[in-house]
């Protein structure tokens, strides 16, 4: 299941909403968008998740463990998520010993993605990092993706 899917049903399921029109209303979203993140066609941004989670008042990590069931006393929302990705990544990237000359052998073929897009996440420099993005560095670096959302 896609990042985007387990988002979409945490959601559904906190807010006690069936439908993607409700849920776009109760975060003041387009139901256009919500549509397009249901099918697939785009996922929401780093900044979107962080949003929703500052708005549920829990850690952005929460929203993508997949049936997870937060309330009112689920851990407290927290800023500079992106900072957090970034130094997941790099301490992934070091524990994994991933270099260029091991990275087409040994991690390519998972999602397709090059070495050096691969650099710009670590180094903070891919401005599209959004769901979909993270479940590509997720499943490259074999952990679950709200592993990347996490602090250490």
């Amino acid at each position: 299941m896609r990042s985007t899917e387990i988002l979409l049903e945490n959601l559904k399921h906190y807010y006690s909403l069936t439908s993607n029109r409700a849920i776009a209303k109760k975060l003041n979203l387009s139901e256009a968008v919500i549509l397009n993140w249901s099918a697939g066609r785009s996922s929401p941004s780093v900044a979107q998740i962080n949003e929703i989670a500052y708005m549920i008042g829990i850690d952005v990590s929460q929203l993508i463990i997949p049936n997870n069931r937060f309330d009112v006393y689920t851990p407290i929302w927290r800023d500079k998520i992106k900072e957090t990705i970034i130094n997941n990544l790099k301490r992934l990237k070091l524990e994994l010993d991933i270099h260029e000359s091991n990275f087409y052998t040994e991690f390519y073929d998972k999602e397709k993605m090059s070495y050096r897009t691969f650099l710009r996440y670590i180094n903070g420099q891919n401005k599209n990092l959004n769901l979909k993005n993270l479940d590509k560095l997720a499943n490259i670096l074999s952990v679950k993706t709200y592993e990347l959302l996490e602090r250490e």
